[in-house]
């Protein structure tokens, strides 16, 4: 039988209370768990009145929350796609940075209708000069390339406006070969300076168009629900009502996950993926043409793609020198450094 997703949904949604608001560009888990332990304590020492009063406030919360209900999506998002990748239609003039690295030229296509936060804070960045010097101190050969660190080693950076900054997820931008990306601290908006490129040439398997759809479409909503509970808080509500929304939204999540598996297993298509696959069309043809990352959709916002200069990436993820760390997981270290020169943007 086959399955689509294996994961800790409490902890996931659980990992969106713990990361909002920080700003440390290390690991997520121990916040994690010590959200997970304050939300179940707070969840263990209600009352009845009190739970009564947490559910009341969760449901009405979720009333218009799209889990568990088919996506809506634009019915020009096919169009969009496909406009993006070309440089037409709305996105005909948008601006293109240029990354003079030591190892060649990239030029990118940005996206601010899309993304304009995200773009924002990577302009302001390039013009003014924050990138220049660094290093694409992490490279995976047939993964990605990722840089715009000041530390140069995945610990450092911040935003234009200090700390860390939202997600902004699109349904017409993907992971494609060649998209630029944010790098995050593992949990959800937690945005500061590094980037990526993705470089995966390989082709995405036609065969396995459904399971990928469906991955894709469980981040979605995954990443719905993380927004949820931290706009939740950002509201100010308490404990114990925050501890309920994650009881809801994982029961939410779970039984779409559920309903996607049994699809799966019966070799039927997915009734909740009707929309979502009819106008995803382009970017599923886009990675079975091209390769890509697509599990990194709607968990890392992409905010603009390579336009020329490709081979260039190419060359600097042939660094990867193989290192391994103590659990046998690539580092991604170069086997010799590689320079962002500068970045210039025309707009």
């Amino acid at each position: 039988m086959k399955r689509i997703l294996t994961v800790l949904l409490a902890a996931a949604l659980v990992g969106a209370l713990a990361g909002c608001g920080g700003d440390s560009a290390g690991s997520s888990s121990a916040g994690s768990q010590a959200a997970s332990s304050q939300a179940s304590s707070a969840a263990s020492s209600m009352t009845e009145e009190e739970q009564a009063a947490a559910e009341a406030a969760a449901e009405e919360y979720l009333k218009n929350f799209p889990v568990g209900k088919p996506v809506e999506l634009r019915e020009d998002t096919a169009q969009r796609i496909t406009d993006a990748l070309n440089g037409t239609g709305d996105y005909a003039d948008c601006p293109v940075a240029v990354l003079e690295t030591s190892e060649g030229t990239i030029k990118l296509r940005l996206f601010p209708q899309e993304a304009p936060r995200t773009v924002e804070n990577f302009i302001t960045h390039a013009k003014e000069g924050y990138y220049d010097g660094l290093t694409f101190h992490r490279v995976i050969d047939g993964f990605m390339i990722q840089g715009g660190d000041p530390n140069g080693n995945g610990t450092g950076g911040e935003s234009i406006w200090g700390g860390q900054f939202e997600d902004e997820f699109s349904d017409v931008l993907h992971n494609f070969r060649g998209a630029l990306s944010m790098a995050n601290s593992g949990s959800p908006s937690t945005n500061g300076s590094q980037f990526f490129i993705v470089q995966n040439p390989d082709p995405l398997p036609t065969d396995q168009e459904e399971m990928i759809l469906s991955s894709m479409y469980v981040n979605r909503q995954m990443a719905n629900a993380q927004f949820q509970v931290i706009q939740a808080q950002k509201d100010g509500m308490d404990e114990e009502a925050l501890a309920e929304l994650l009881t809801q939204l994982n029961g939410e999540i779970g039984a779409l996950v559920e309903e996607l598996n049994a699809a799966l297993a019966s070799g039927e298509p997915a009734a909740a993926l009707a929309d979502y696959r009819a106008q995803l069309a382009p970017a599923m043809e886009r990675y079975e043409a091209q390769g890509g990352s697509y599990h990194l959709d709607y968990v890392h916002t992409v905010f603009g793609y390579v336009i020329e200069g490709m081979e260039v990436v190419d060359a600097i993820a042939a660094l990867d020198s193989g290192a391994a760390d103590s659990s046998g997981q690539p580092t991604g270290q170069p086997s010799r450094t590689v320079t962002i020169q500068s970045i210039t943007i025309e707009e």
